[in-house]
């Protein structure tokens, strides 16, 4: 199983970001294909349509990236896992019980961790500390993106 992506660093590979170049960098290190889940889709369209919305992006540069991430698809960049939804939901309550209180993470982030330890991940990769340490937490190998520095470098 390759890593799983958290959804802010899959967006550093379709949009143009500050940390873009490293996100590159890191998912090089990871065989494809990469697990896409139910959950990356929404949390990837929503998060996407709100740039334009907000109006940091336009609708056809989002637009285009919509088409990357189905090209990419079809291409077995991505793979669709299987899993079974309630035992995600099963293990995220688990997860927040154990670890809401103490981190501070998100029901998106805690959802996310459920669903790589359920289909069997290794490796978490993510751009956010806390969710960084409940990954870590829940027994996966977390790797970070290492945030661009001012002046655009990466540490």
């Amino acid at each position: 199983m390759s890593a799983y992506f958290d959804s802010s660093v899959i967006t550093k590979w379709y949009l143009p970001e500050p940390d873009s170049a490293a996100a590159l960098r890191l998912r090089a290190r990871f065989r494809p294909p990469a697990p896409l889940t139910h959950l990356h889709r929404v949390e990837l369209a929503t998060a996407w349509q709100l740039k334009v919305f907000r109006r940091e992006l336009t609708g056809s540069i989002v637009t285009r990236a919509l088409l990357d991430l189905a090209t990419d698809v079809q291409a077995g960049v991505w793979t669709t896992p299987a899993y079974d939804l309630a035992e995600v939901h099963r293990r995220a309550e688990s997860v927040a019980l154990a670890f809401a209180a103490t981190l501070g993470v998100r029901t998106l982030d805690i959802l996310h961790v459920a669903a790589a330890v359920s289909i069997g991940a290794h490796d978490f990769v993510t751009n956010d500390e806390r969710q960084a340490r409940l990954a870590a937490a829940a027994g996966l190998r977390v790797q970070r993106l290492h945030r661009a520095r001012k002046g655009g470098k990466a540490p």
